[in-house]
């Protein structure tokens, strides 16, 4: 009964976010088309009724201001392939793209739940990236370190990095957010992360190295005291975090797409 009452809550409220995303869209009919993608990271985790909701954090800005394709964690698990597969199956069309994408990517997880997801994308990632691509990704033996007593592994291992970022080069008027560093030794309201997840800002500096945009929130270079103010659980959103993620971007596209 309660699982019922709530796919019903959730059914309800995607409803509602769907209604006000289309009655924004309307409304702004005259105005410069925008596309926003993010994971996990775009709406307030601590909150249920915000959860995927474009109107919880910075991303409502961009619905309210702006022609929005809107697109808050759209995904189970929310990643590159993801992003890559909604924003070539739009008009292709915009002012400005935003991808707030990758720390799903980035992650090490337990292998076989690496495996999974690698599986229930598999026609993105070879619509992308081919099936050789798809198969070495799936026989990926994962690293040395564990995570829930199995090897990790994650979604976008080294080798991948740089074809991602082949990928995100061909999208006009991109703007990437990265992904912050760990700090191992803070949960915030989390748990324990993997002990090897110091990956997530190396890959998110090798993803800096190989994209051709200049226009990047670059979250690699906040400090341990930021990361705790800005994140919640060295990942998800505070509200000083979504402020400083809209003050930033609103910087970048006021110089570069004004």
């Amino acid at each position: 009964m309660k699982r019922k009452l709530s796919e019903i809550f959730y059914f309800l409220l995607s409803l509602v976010i769907k209604l006000r995303l289309v009655f924004y869209k309307i409304k702004n009919a005259s105005k410069p088309s925008v596309f926003v993608f993010t994971d996990s990271r775009g709406f307030d985790v601590t909150k249920l009724t915000h959860k995927y909701n474009a109107f919880s954090w910075y991303t409502k800005y961009f619905v309210k201001n702006f022609k929005t394709d809107a697109y808050v964690c759209p995904e189970r698990t929310t990643t590159v392939y993801d992003f890559l597969d909604y924003y070539h199956n739009s008009p292709k069309k915009y002012q400005f793209v935003i991808a707030h994408i990758g720390v799903v990517d980035f992650a090490p997880r337990p292998i076989s739940q690496n495996i999974e997801i690698i599986k229930s994308k598999k026609s993105k990632i070879i619509r992308f990236f081919g099936d050789e691509i798809y198969q070495k990704l799936i026989d990926f033996n994962g690293y040395s370190d564990e995570y829930n007593g199995e090897k990790t592994a994650s979604t976008v291992p080294e080798f991948m990095v740089e074809l991602i970022a082949e990928e995100f080069n061909k999208i006009e008027n991109l703007i990437w957010v990265s992904c912050n560093a760990v700090d191992l030794e803070w949960v915030g309201n989390y748990k324990a992360r993997p002990a090897n997840s110091v990956m997530i800002y190396e890959k998110s500096k090798q993803m800096l190295s190989n994209l051709n945009t200049q226009t990047v929130v670059d979250l690699t270079l906040l400090s341990k005291p930021e990361i705790h103010q800005y994140t919640c659980d060295n990942v998800h959103l505070t509200k000083k975090g979504s402020r400083f993620i809209l003050e930033n971007l609103l910087t970048l596209i006021d110089k570069h797409y004004k």
